[in-house]
This record gives structure tokens, C-alpha cells and sequence, in this order.
């Protein structure tokens, strides 16, 4: 199993309209590797506006610190028309490129960015073509496909998910990337999950108090990570388990980010989930 860094976490602007980036991803290779994390997916906006010489200064920076990019993010929208669909498929065609550039094995997406219940045929039959056409183009650079079951897509519910997926039958490079829903308590998890385990490739994980704080995995009261993680590992899973988020990535009103504190709080994580599933392991 590969344990994962997200560097979505290091990035105060990850949830604003345009995503501009604080401070290159470059400059967070040290600090992430001197908290001992080795494995890293990498979020698509630290990816997505750099030119070709940053991305080849990124891939020598990784390596120079013995750094793996085994997964990258990528959300886009496939419900636009146009000049802006058009720009939107250019740019997720230049992200799968950079992708492979850096040596990435997973290519996870948001399986669009229209909620199951406001998606109709039009938008569906559309978001099939196009994951079915990348799919077939990132297998060709060694990369599987894992869609994100997220809110605000066709993957935010089990029976939307499972719809998808066998619209997607024959592509034997697809899979999921297994979130626990946010409504759910930990039994629900564990049971969507039992229901996708065969797609599954990839987990992200998070947790959150009830006033919807990010916490540490072992404190959150949305999900019981000792639980789940134990029922995961009791399934067999191999793949990828990504930290996503963890304690003071958004810090209270009128002070600033601590990068050094959110890594101290990721390295807990990392702690709680290698004892949690150390006698799987």
C-alpha cells in the first residue's frame, strides 16, 4: 500500500474561484520530505498554469529528494460549450501530458462538475464520451483512471456511481477513488464502500469535527478511521491511501497559514494510519 501526501492541504487558496497559487510546489518539496512523507499525489492547480521548463525543474526537484508524483488531481467540467469547453479539454489534455511527464501512475478526476441530480441525458451521455476517451488516452502513459466519489458530480452517491461505472464497462483502466461521503457516519462508509470495492484503487481521507473543522483523522466525529481503515485493510486493498486534509489547513480568521503546523499535523495522521493498519501490512 502506498501512503500518500496531497498537496492540496500546503495551498491556503485551494477552495477560491481561480485557485491562484501562494507559493510554487517546488518550494514545499523540502519541507514535505523533511516531514518524511516520500509518496505524493499532487493537486492539478499546482500543476495546471506551469510552463514546460517549471515542470522539468519540478520532475528534477523530485527526484533529487527521492520524492514520488504517483497521482495527480484534475477537476474539470464537461458541461461547458464552446471556446470554453474547447480551452477546458486543452487543459486537461496539458495536465495528462505533465502527468506523465512527472511518472504519475494515477490520473484521479472529478467525474465532471454537475451534481447526479441535475445532470441530464445531455450531460451524461457527454461526461461517458469524454472519460471513456481519456481513459484510452492515459493508458497509452501507463496511468490508470480513478473517478472521485465527491459531491457535485456524478459520482456523489453510490447509485449514480455504480451507473457510471458500468457506463464505463470494457475499460479495464478505470476505477475509483474511494471518499467517504460527507453525510455518512462510519457504517454507511464501510458499506458504499463494500459495494465499489472492485472499482476501488485509490482512498482519500479526511475527517472533520461536527461543526465541519478539519481535525486530525483520529478526532473527527464524521467518520471512526480506525474502523474503516481496518475494515479497508481487512478487504485486501493495495493501492493508493492519499492524505487529503488534516487539522489547521484553513486557520482562524485574521491569522496566517502555518505550513509547518499542518505538516506536523499530516505526520500525525501518517502515525495514526500506519498503526491503525500495521498488522494488515
Amino acid at each position: 500500500m502506498d501512503l500518500l501526501f496531497n498537496t492540496i492541504m500546503l495551498e491556503p487558496n485551494r477552495w477560491t474561484a481561480d485557485h491562484v497559487i501562494t507559493r510554487p510546489l517546488i518550494e514545499l518539496l523540502e519541507p514535505i520530505s523533511a516531514a518524511g512523507f516520500q509518496d505524493l499525489e499532487l493537486w492539478g492547480y499546482h500543476l495546471d498554469r506551469a510552463a514546460s521548463a517549471e515542470i522539468e525543474a519540478l520532475g528534477e526537484a523530485l527526484a533529487a529528494r527521492s520524492l514520488r508524483a504517483v497521482a495527480v488531481g484534475a477537476y474539470p467540467s464537461f458541461h461547458l460549450h464552446g471556446l470554453q469547453d474547447e480551452a477546458e479539454v486543452e487543459r486537461l489534455e496539458r495536465l495528462a501530458v505533465t502527468s506523465a511527464r512527472l511518472g504519475a501512475k494515477i490520473f484521479k478526476i472529478f467525474p465532471g462538475r454537475v451534481a447526479s441530480a441535475d445532470a441530464d441525458r445531455v450531460i451524461w451521455d457527454r461526461t461517458v464520451e469524454r472519460l471513456r476517451a481519456l481513459a484510452t488516452r492515459v493508458v497509452s502513459d501507463g496511468m490508470v483512471l480513478t473517478l472521485e466519489t465527491h459531491g457535485g458530480t456524478l459520482c456523489d452517491n453510490l447509485d449514480s456511481t455504480l451507473r457510471l461505472l458500468d457506463a464505463l464497462d470494457g475499460l479495464d483502466n478505470v476505477g475509483i477513488c474511494f471518499q467517504p461521503y460527507t453525510g455518512h457516519d462510519t457504517t454507511a462508509a464501510i458499506c458504499t464502500y463494500d459495494a465499489l470495492v472492485d472499482w476501488v484503487l485509490h482512498l482519500h481521507v479526511q475527517n472533520r469535527g461536527q461543526d465541519r473543522t478539519m481535525s486530525l483523522l483520529r478526532d473527527g466525529e464524521w467518520t471512526d478511521y480506525g474502523r474503516f481503515l481496518t475494515h479497508v485493510c481487512g478487504t485486501g486493498f493495495d493501492g493508493a491511501l492519499c492524505i487529503e486534509f488534516t487539522a489547521d489547513i484553513v486557520p482562524p480568521e485574521g491569522t496566517a497559514f502555518d505550513l509547518d503546523r499542518v505538516l506536523a499535523n499530516a505526520v500525525l495522521d501518517r502515525h495514526f494510519i500506519e498503526s491503525t493498519i500495521a498488522p494488515s501490512t
